[in-house]
């Protein structure tokens, strides 16, 4: 029974992390359809022909089965011929290709498009936007003939990749807006080494370690299991971040999970500043004490398998106590920067939340008594939370008042 409510878990968090698929339907003007979300994780590339050095960049959203995207498309067709390689019109579909509903929902998002008013098609061209065959046919080519005259190249939607030479205007809107002024490496990485710093993680690997120095004398075992078991920790945590971030990014409401955050945020670093003082009264952010029994008895296994389980429950139980950080970030992410970049950011912020484990088992091989770093853990443990509950409180004022 108890194998089988783990293997369930696990299940659980990998379809977590394969879920990018907006639930909701939306709808906008008469002339536009419905933005369904995608049907399939198709993943076909766009392939496009060459174009002009300077050609202006037009990125166009229809879908496979909009009625009215068909009746444009005759229109586009019409405009590729009249201004030929003085423009670039890069189509996506968006009911059957994940990455390219990503896209259109996260520069929606971007522009404050209400789900309800979303629709295709949907044309993106420098600075402006339009939505619908009587917008785009009413201004596409006045908006080609202004940039023409003008000579400004903007690339409507970076992320989209097919912009080639064009730069990015300072004054444009786009999908990935403000990107390096509300982000930075110093901030993901400092929330991933504080978070990393917990009891909760801590406690489990040194019973582990001190467990095996009981078993065994074989350091080299002991370098096995407990890099196994910081690897299993690793990966569940990425797994279960990169499943979130496409869920904020492909679900239009990045704005709102970048608030929702930000509360949820401020509210666990009020409990952990209150740790502080009065540790083990009222409500705690703490592995629950139901789960602590399974937990010790896989570590009681010392074996690789156990210890690769082992890193799962422990990355799902003790998201009380690391969840929100992570959350903070993971919103931050999705509201400032494409899947492909939050996938290095994650990289990043989650080997700094293993070090510490990594750096614990190292010293215990190199011969520091495991029952010594228990003591230093049980003596900073109030210390690990203050710092905990001032990185949250810090993270979602600053969110609320979009600082960051």
């Amino acid at each position: 029974m108890q194998n089988r409510l783990i293997i369930l878990l696990m299940l659980a968090v990998l379809i977590l992390s394969g879920i990018s698929i907006a639930e909701d339907m939306c709808s906008a003007e008469a002339e536009t359809c419905a933005v369904e979300p995608p049907r399939g994780y198709a993943e076909t590339e766009n392939v496009f022909s060459p174009v002009a050095k300077d050609a202006i960049c037009i990125i166009y959203f229809y879908g496979d089965g909009c009625p009215n995207c068909a009746k444009l498309k005759p229109y586009i067709e019409e405009v590729k011929a009249a201004y030929g390689d003085k423009i670039a019109i890069y189509e996506y579909e968006i009911y059957h290709n994940v990455k390219n509903y990503q896209m259109y929902s996260s520069y929606c998002g971007l522009q404050d498009i209400a789900i309800e008013e979303r629709g295709v098609p949907f044309l993106a061209i420098g600075n402006a936007y339009y939505m619908g065959v009587t917008q785009i046919k009413s201004n596409l080519e006045p908006k080609i003939e202004e940039l023409l005259e003008s000579g400004e190249r903007i690339c409507p939607i970076p992320e989209a990749g097919t912009c080639g030479n064009v730069k990015q205007s300072a004054d444009s809107n786009t999908a990935i807006k403000n990107f390096k002024s509300t982000l930075s490496w110093p901030l993901v990485i400092g929330a991933g080494l504080v978070d990393g710093i917990n009891p909760c993680a801590f406690a489990v690997l040194i019973f582990l370690l001190m467990f095996l120095l009981e078993v065994s004398n074989s350091r080299k075992r002991m370098v096995k299991i407990g890099l196994v078991y910081t690897v299993a920790v690793y990966v569940t945590y990425f797994i279960a971040g990169l499943g979130i971030l496409s869920i904020i990014q492909v679900s239009g409401f990045s704005s709102w999970i970048v608030k929702i955050a930000a509360v949820l945020a401020i509210l666990a670093g009020l409990v952990n500043v209150k740790d502080y003082f009065w540790y083990g009264k009222g409500f705690t952010l703490a592995i629950p004490e139901s789960k602590k029994g399974i937990i010790e008895r896989w570590t009681k296994k010392s074996n690789i398998p156990a210890a690769i389980v082992l890193g799962f429950l422990v990355s799902m139980f003790e998201l009380p106590c690391t969840g929100g950080v992570y959350l903070a970030i993971l919103a931050m992410l999705g509201n400032n920067v494409t899947t492909a970049q939050g996938i290095v950011y994650l990289l990043v912020y989650n080997l700094m939340f293993v070090l510490p484990l990594i750096a614990i088992t190292g010293l215990v091989v190199l011969g520091m008594k495991a029952e010594h770093i228990e003591r230093w853990r049980t003596s900073r443990k109030n210390l690990m939370k203050l710092a905990m509950g001032l990185l949250l409180l810090a993270l979602g004022i600053a969110m609320l008042l979009g600082w960051i």
